[in-house]
């Protein structure tokens, strides 16, 4: 074979390749602040409360931090997330996402990224409460920069 038929099967492996691999998610979201009668962080610790989030005292006092919950259960180990919330100034929220694997032997290592299935499982009823409390997601700093080029 030609060398140019190496490299034209190893691109078309490559491609492939990457049409397969699963989307992965940073471990943050933001949410803008709309104006309420409230404070931003009662209504962080309403909508913490109505998904089923136990909060934990925190490192700092300006953050509001959750308890670990199970995720997922794989057999040999299991998918463990907290949260902690940040408000940024005035307008925005950051939520901090903490997803470990946790062995059965007693280990933990962090997960870089959230996979679509761990996100969803997270996310969907926070956002859904969030916004209830008028807390808009407005997704990552990745995804917003995305939306203001096209």
């Amino acid at each position: 074979m030609r060398p140019i038929t190496y490299v034209t099967c190893f691109a078309a492996a490559l491609l492939f390749c990457s049409a397969c691999s699963p989307s992965l998610y940073p471990l943050y979201r933001d949410y803008s602040v709309e104006p309420h009668a409230e404070s931003v962080e009662t209504r962080i610790q309403n909508a913490l409360v109505s998904t089923g989030w136990v909060r934990v005292p925190a490192a700092a006092p300006n953050v509001i931090a959750t308890n670990e919950r199970r995720v997922r259960h794989w057999g040999v180990y299991s998918i463990e997330v907290s949260l902690e919330a940040i408000p940024i100034g005035g307008g925005h929220v950051r939520i901090l996402v903490h997803p470990y694997r946790k062995y059965v032997w007693g280990t933990r290592s962090k997960l870089a990224f959230l996979n679509g299935t761990i996100r969803r499982s997270i996310l969907r009823d926070f956002d859904s409460a969030m916004a209830a409390q008028e807390l808009t997601a407005v997704g990552t700093g990745a995804s917003r920069d995305r939306e203001k080029t096209r």
